[in-house]
């Protein structure tokens, strides 16, 4: 168990259970509204539930004009989830962070904080669950969701 280094406090927060995506993804987060949540195979098409090793799950909350979008899955295995992390790692930088500050990987939990031309990404594992918030709009805003964000 990593400590004291993560970003947002991620490694001293609940860890999430269950399947519950009223729980998982709440209706609001700090400033931000919960607007759409839909199947990652099917978007446009709302998600009522997420199934354990099954698609993720995006989510967008609003506030004002201030967007978030989460992508969130769970696997029964912590190896999967970091594997999901692991894959947007490679769609959003091109090398893993080695500076604990902004990734860990193999670790619980693990971890990836980019900040670049197309806005500020988060992504974190807790066991088997995958969680990650992107901010078109930048940073501010992206630290305005996950700092109110429960795991």
């Amino acid at each position: 168990m990593l400590q004291g280094v993560t970003p947002y406090g991620i490694d001293r927060r609940p860890t999430p259970s269950g399947l519950d995506l009223d729980q998982l993804l709440p209706s609001r987060v700090g400033p931000y509204t919960r607007t759409l949540l839909e199947t990652s195979s099917n978007r446009g098409v709302p998600a009522t539930t997420v199934k354990l090793d099954g698609e993720s799950i995006y989510a967008t909350y609003q506030s004002g004009a201030k967007q978030i979008l989460v992508e969130f899955a769970v696997s029964s295995r912590p190896e999967d989830a970091q594997m999901v992390l692991d894959v947007a790692a490679s769609e959003t930088t091109d090398q893993f962070p080695t500076d604990p500050r902004f990734g860990s990987m193999g670790t619980e939990p693990s971890y990836l904080k980019v900040n670049n031309e197309y806005g500020s990404f988060f992504a974190w594992t807790r066991g088997g669950y995958y969680f990650s918030a992107n901010a078109k709009g930048g940073e501010a805003d992206l630290d305005a969701f996950i700092q109110s964000f429960p795991y």
